[in-house]
């Protein structure tokens, strides 16, 4: 029997990177909520179940950081895939096989294989 799909929540200001990111999860069995501001993804998380958050560090409102925290408050059992184009090694929130770093840019190879690593397979 599948397994069955995860949602992943895809948070970043910039409407072209929503786009690519969803394009580059198109090929998997992923359910996609895309959220522009963070208080539009909180919102999204409090009604519906999260399984990935992928956010961009700097946002307005909030930074990816605290938003993340936010969400695994309300869905402890979810990873999270934080993006930046300014992504500092010293920077990282927690360590944590449920949270991984990712820079800007990156290929969907790149996405991909950080999503393997969040959720390996059998």
């Amino acid at each position: 029997m599948a397994e069955p799909a995860r949602t992943v929540l895809v948070v970043d200001d910039d409407s072209q990177m929503l786009r690519l990111v969803q394009k580059m999860l198109h090929s998997r069995n992923f359910i996609i909520q895309v959220a522009p501001k963070p208080s539009d993804a909180l919102r999204i998380a409090e009604t519906q179940p999260v399984d990935l958050l992928i956010s961009d560090i700097a946002l307005p409102e909030m930074d990816g950081k605290k938003l993340s925290e936010r969400i695994l408050k309300l869905h402890p059992g979810a990873a999270v895939l934080l993006v930046s184009g300014q992504y500092d090694e010293n920077s990282r929130m927690v360590k944590s096989a449920r949270v991984k770093f990712l820079s800007k840019p990156f290929f969907p190879s790149d996405l991909l294989r950080a999503l393997d690593e969040l959720f390996p397979g059998p």
